[in-house]
């Protein structure tokens, strides 16, 4: 199990790529057991729920 430094270091020093942001928002939303639960841990984490949607341009008109 990592020490609590390397989580730290981690949370605050590695920057994640757009769609690993989405995709962690995705698991753990889908491994809460409730929307509560889900808020707190992404909270904990500094992710966004709008981060599991990606954004797509507007057509072209």
């Amino acid at each position: 199990m990592p020490t609590k430094d390397v989580v730290e270091y981690q949370l605050t020093h590695v920057n994640l790529s757009a769609d690993q942001r989405r995709r962690a928002v995705i698991a753990i939303a889908s491994a809460a057991a409730d929307a509560d639960e889900c808020a707190r841990l992404l909270d904990m984490l500094g992710l966004r729920p709008e981060e599991a949607f990606p954004v797509v341009p507007a057509p072209r008109g």
